[in-house]
């Protein structure tokens, strides 16, 4: 599991957020800005929070991440470096980090990670593995 966080490190850059619209609600986790919608609760917030920052993910360094809701599945959204987006490998690793958010954090719940640009407009959608 860390070694997936470890790539994900990698393709993350620091978003600076400049006339993109309403993120949501803000909290900081060891650097990491997670902003999330309404239809998540403060705890699921915490939740996501909590486990940033325990696998190594929310490490000290400038991150930015939106935790949304549509119907029952999750939306994990991340700034991704251009063209990563359409790496094989990195698909792949991020399928897999979403099906270890769901296992670990949501109880199995369906959850897709949005690779986004520097606005967290989605450039891909990932939808997690499945084990």
């Amino acid at each position: 599991m860390i070694k997936h966080f470890n790539h994900l490190l990698l393709v993350l850059s620091t978003l600076f957020i400049v006339a993109c619209g309403d993120l949501g609600t803000e909290k900081n986790y060891n650097g990491t800005q997670l902003f999330y919608t309404s239809d998540i609760t403060d705890a699921e917030a915490d939740k996501v929070g909590e486990y940033l920052v325990s696998s190594g993910f929310a490490d000290g360094q400038e991150k930015t991440v939106q935790l949304a809701k549509t119907g029952g599945t999750y939306e994990f959204k991340m700034v991704v470096k251009k063209g990563l987006e359409q790496d094989q490998e990195y698909a792949t690793l991020f399928k897999n980090f979403a099906a270890e958010m769901s296992r670990d954090v949501f109880g199995g719940a369906q959850v897709d990670l949005h690779a986004c640009d520097e606005n967290l407009e989605t450039l891909r959608v990932f939808p997690m593995a499945m084990e």
